[in-house]
């Protein structure tokens, strides 16, 4: 499993994880790699957004982040158009299998997928944040229904 987090000046966290994600492993995941990464993006005027997913929306995981004063963005669920992760997930995925590029084990996908995480241009990163209201507002006139963005 990758976890993949970015901001607004093109900083990326990227980290292998181990083990199937559980409200428990998550919680430790962002104490492990969320916590720092976003301590690192200075300042405090961000927010982090989630999809729904079970382990996301967890009692235990805003009980961890409550108190951290981390705002954590609502969303509905089923929407994949209103989360850039998905977008960085498809260009880095093309970038790592592009000329069909083949793996024959995890040791050899790694690599490709930090150096392709890491060569991610920033202005893209800010294009798909400041996206965000456009998005926001095309969902709304679709009734929620999928904007292929």
């Amino acid at each position: 499993m990758v976890w993949v987090a970015f901001g607004f000046n093109g900083q990326v966290g990227l980290e292998f994880l181990n083990d199937r994600q559980n409200s428990p492993k998550y919680i430790e995941t962002l104490e492990n790699h969320f916590m720092p990464f976003a301590e690192n993006i200075r300042g405090r005027n961000w927010e982090y957004q989630l999809d729904n997913a079970p382990i996301h929306t967890s009692n235990a995981t805003k009980n961890y982040l409550n108190p951290k004063n981390v705002t954590v963005l609502e969303w509905p669920p089923m929407n994949p158009d209103l989360n850039p992760i998905e977008n960085v997930w498809g260009i880095m995925s093309r970038k790592v299998y592009e000329n069909g590029g083949q793996f024959y084990s995890v040791n050899a996908l790694k690599p490709a997928i930090e150096s392709t995480c890491y060569k991610l241009e920033p202005e893209m990163l800010r294009t798909l944040i400041m996206s965000m209201e456009k998005r926001v507002y095309d969902v709304i006139l679709k009734n929620g229904k999928t904007l292929n963005y």
